[in-house]
């Protein structure tokens, strides 16, 4: 049986914010990062920041690595810093679409393109 290779690469919009948001320099991250890092090749701040501008795609070993270093856990450098209602809500979202019918999913997903944006 073969394993299907998942998508190991991420571009990581927030995380500028999340490091800014710490007071952290990109120095420091580059620091911290290759005291503890079993990486083969060494971070430089050029590299962090073509990851913080969405120019590189991120590691999943990476972000891990970053999580460590920013104390948060990994799946929140999807969203900004400070931001506890959108993991909230897709929690909430995802408790309630594994009890339902597909289908019926769907169409509720659909529908949720008509709700009003925030911008």
């Amino acid at each position: 049986m073969s394993k299907q290779r998942r998508n190991s690469d991420y571009r990581m919009k927030f995380l500028r914010s999340w490091r800014e948001s710490l007071g952290l320099t990109r120095q420091n991250v580059v620091s911290l990062l290759s005291a503890g890092s079993p990486r083969s090749e060494a971070l430089d701040q050029a590299s962090l920041a073509k990851w913080e501008s969405g120019e590189t795609a991120v590691r999943v070993e990476d972000i891990e690595m970053l999580a460590k270093v920013y104390n948060t856990p990994a799946d929140r450098f999807f969203y900004s810093p400070g931001d506890e209602t959108t993991p909230a809500l897709l929690q909430k979202a995802h408790e309630i679409i594994v009890e339902r019918d597909p289908e019926a999913v769907a169409a509720w997903l659909a529908a949720g393109a008509f709700l009003p944006s925030q911008k």
